[in-house]
C-alpha cells in the first residue's frame, strides 16, 4: 500500500510542476500581450488542476487506508512534506495568479486608453473634408 502511495505522490509531485509551467505560461503570454497563447495555456492549466484534483482524492483515499503498521515514522514525514509541498505550491500558485491578474488588468486599462485616444483624434478631424484640398 505505501509503494502505491508513493508512487501516486511522485505523479502528483510532476503534475504539480506541469501546472507550474503553465502558470508561468500564461505570466510571461500576458506580460507579451499574446493573447492565443494566454488562452491556449489558460485550457492546459485548467486541464492539469482537474487532474491534481483527481490525483489528491485518490491519494487521500490510499492514506485513509493505509494500516497502522505501516505507518512509520519516515512514512509520516513522506505524507507531512506530501501536504506541506502542496500548500505551498497553492500559495506560490496565488501570488502568480495575482500577479498574472494584475498584468490583465493594466493591459485592459492601456487598450481603453489607446482606444480613447483614438476616439479623440477621430472626433478632432471629423469636421475637416480633406477632399476638397486643393494640390
Amino acid at each position: 500500500m505505501i509503494d502505491r502511495l508513493l508512487n501516486n505522490l511522485q505523479i502528483f509531485t510532476d503534475r504539480l510542476d506541469q501546472g507550474r509551467s503553465c502558470t508561468e505560461e500564461i505570466f510571461k503570454a500576458v506580460r507579451n500581450e499574446n493573447w492565443e497563447r494566454v488562452a491556449f495555456s489558460t485550457s492546459n492549466r485548467e486541464k492539469i488542476l482537474e487532474i491534481i484534483a483527481l490525483e489528491q482524492e485518490k491519494i487521500e483515499k490510499v492514506i485513509n487506508n493505509i494500516f497502522s503498521e505501516e505507518l512509520t515514522p519516515e512514512n509520516i514525514n513522506i505524507i507531512k512534506s506530501w501536504a506541506f509541498d502542496t500548500q505551498n505550491w497553492i500559495n506560490n500558485t496565488a501570488l502568480r495568479d495575482e500577479e498574472i491578474l494584475e498584468a490583465l488588468n493594466q493591459s485592459k486599462d492601456d487598450v481603453t486608453q489607446e482606444i480613447a485616444t483614438v476616439f479623440k483624434s477621430k472626433a478632432a478631424f471629423r469636421g475637416y473634408n480633406l477632399n476638397d484640398v486643393r494640390k
